[in-house]
């Protein structure tokens, strides 16, 4: 598990303020702009529209909460659900006041897609009106980032091929997002930065590589009385 301490995490957390910077500079704008033409232009087919819809869906907050919930109650994955469940808290409530802050406003092109009811919305990246407009850093791609941080580091002794398998959730997230016309790639990237500095500082400030630790009030009556003992 990466330390806060360590250099790899100063980089990190350096890497993620300058690409901000440079996006909110607007330096990335025209390299973005290609890509989501390129998304753009390959709409329209009812089965991919409905498969990329579904799929996003699943890094909707609700989703990801009700996830959480049951890694919670598992007891092997308790502690790595209970960590996951305050990183989701936490990157909701820092991406959503961060949006407005960088002000990189989500690509225009719109997505209609085929085959679905006219009624059909998908759920924004943030939950706050004042920051639906905005894109930078993408709230899935963090969440799903720390998911795949958290809940893999969890796996990972038990089953090393799933916890990198986990990995590939964000990627599939993110590639939704910018075929939905929710973000920019570098939105996408951003997300994967502050979701893996949000899931350092959580797994380090509660130890998610220490077991999870019983009451001290069971371990108490668990263990044979003292007059036990003596008789």
């Amino acid at each position: 598990m990466i330390s806060t301490r360590s250099i790899h995490f100063v980089a990190l957390v350096a890497t993620f303020v300058t690409f901000s910077a440079v996006v909110a500079s607007g330096a990335t704008f025209e390299a973005d702009d290609v890509v989501s033409r390129y998304f753009k232009s390959i709409h329209g087919n009812a089965g991919l529209d409905t498969a990329m819809v579904v799929i996003t869906s699943t890094g909707d907050v609700t989703t990801l909460f009700i996830l959480g919930i049951i890694i919670t109650i598992i007891r092997r994955t308790r502690k790595a659900g209970m960590i996951f469940l305050i990183a989701l808290v936490v990157i909701v409530v820092l991406v959503m006041y961060m949006k407005p802050l960088i002000g990189r406003e989500i690509p225009p092109y719109g997505f209609d897609p085929v085959g679905l009811p006219e009624t059909f919305s998908i759920e924004n990246d943030s939950l706050a009106p004042f920051a639906t407009a905005f894109g930078y850093p993408s709230g899935h791609a963090s969440r799903t980032t720390a998911l795949a941080f958290i809940v893999g580091f969890a796996l990972y002794q038990r089953s090393k091929k799933g916890a990198y398998a986990l990995w590939a959730f964000p990627v599939i997230i993110g590639i939704t997002r910018l075929y939905v016309m929710q973000h920019y790639p570098t939105d996408i990237v951003g997300g994967f930065l502050f979701g893996g500095m949000v899931s350092v500082v959580l797994a380090n400030a509660m130890k998610l590589d220490q077991p999870f630790s019983m009451s001290r009030i069971k371990g108490k009556e668990d263990r044979p009385s003292q007059t036990s003992g003596n008789l």
